[in-house]
């Protein structure tokens, strides 16, 4: 025990002590822990919130609430998302070429990949390695990709007639 926390002891008895320490030691843990699950709310928890940003030529959809449990951002399905979960009601907003995005201080879960479009996303997420993917649906239906929570989505560029 070092000579501060020697005169906290004496002061404040052993028993104190050691439980203040301990209870910082959680609450760092707490904070520095895994990320909980996408907050689908209308605020966000320190900082925890997912985004998408549209740097395309053309527009992009995100939606507020992802349905599915156990995917990774990143990951997408060919069903539409309509789900309300903790009564958050599924909401879309359209982004704006060159620079839309989604608000910064909500938590919007995932975007769209239109029928007969191939979009090219890049994936920056806080301590980890960023990431680019090409979600190609010329010929096929529509697709919605998640976006985990403390993750930005940002669509990079989009084209019918070939892959960007």
């Amino acid at each position: 025990m070092n000579m501060h926390m020697k005169g906290l002891a004496r002061r404040f008895g052993t028993g104190r002590v050691r439980s203040v320490v301990v209870v910082a030691a959680l609450g760092g843990t707490a904070v520095m822990g895994v990320a909980p699950n996408a907050q689908a709310g209308t605020g966000c928890t320190l900082g925890l919130c997912s985004t998408t940003v549209n740097d395309s030529a053309y527009g992009v959809t995100a939606y507020f609430n992802w349905c599915r449990g156990g995917d990774s951002t990143g990951d997408s399905t060919a069903t539409e998302p309509k789900c309300a979960p903790d009564g958050a009601r599924q909401k879309s907003q359209n982004l704006t070429a060159r620079g839309g995005h989604t608000p910064y201080n909500e938590d919007w879960d995932a975007f769209r990949v239109d029928a007969g479009w191939c979009y090219k996303v890049k994936f920056v997420r806080t301590g980890q390695p960023d990431f680019t993917r090409t979600y190609d649906r010329r010929g096929t239906s529509a697709l919605w990709v998640k976006v985990g929570d403390n993750a930005d989505a940002h669509v990079l560029d989009q084209g019918t007639a070939s892959c960007p």
